[in-house]
């Protein structure tokens, strides 16, 4: 690991014990989009770039906009970018404008199409580490897997009852960093897996 990597998880601690302990601050929702931000970082070098930019993106609408539509749009892009990034194929921009077309339904129905992509990449993942081939690495990006989903369903549970931020971002932030650490790290599919030809 790099001086910088070590720099960067110094800061993301800092920041993180803010989001934990400063939870009525004003300006803990700025405190938070600067965490995902500070993923970007690493995910330069270690994990799916496309992946984090768009999660800064749905993060800033998310935290700072009314457009929640939208911000679950770039999440679902989150998702296909994993997806693409697992299959070691380009993204098809054409998924990316059919997705559009979704925005005309309400934020259930999108935020069902994020659930069913993301569940996709969990599946991606678990079939990874059956094949016994990933680096020790692996085991980190699983971890953040899991942060990941203990958040959404914490996301979820806050559309019907009140929603405890708090809670929502000690699981979220980390799972960010732990992706964007770990995701190079992990062996490629089989080309058996891969539904159209390279």
């Amino acid at each position: 690991m790099k001086k910088t990597d070590f720099s960067i998880l110094i800061i993301f601690l800092t920041l993180y014990s803010l989001l934990i302990i400063c939870n009525q601050n004003p300006y803990i929702d700025f405190i938070r989009f600067l965490v995902i931000c500070l993923c970007f970082l690493p995910a330069l070098h270690y994990g799916v770039p496309e992946a984090a930019f768009c999660t800064i993106i749905s993060d800033g609408l998310l935290l700072f906009t009314p457009f929640y539509k939208i911000g679950v749009y770039f999440f679902c892009l989150v998702q296909l970018f994993y997806i693409h990034f697992f299959l070691r194929k380009k993204p098809s921009y054409y998924l990316f404008f059919l997705l559009l077309f979704f925005l005309v339904f309400p934020l259930p129905v999108i935020g069902a199409i994020y659930a069913l992509l993301f569940f996709v990449h969990v599946n991606i993942a678990f079939f990874l580490w059956k094949q016994k081939k990933a680096q020790p690495y692996f085991g980190l990006y699983l971890l953040g897997l899991f942060f990941f989903i203990c958040c959404d369903v914490l996301v979820a549970m806050g559309y019907f009852a009140s929603p405890q931020p708090t809670l929502i971002w000690l699981f979220y932030a980390p799972s960010q960093l732990l992706l964007a650490f770990t995701a190079k790290e992990l062996p490629p599919l089989p080309k058996l897996f891969a539904p159209y030809p390279r």
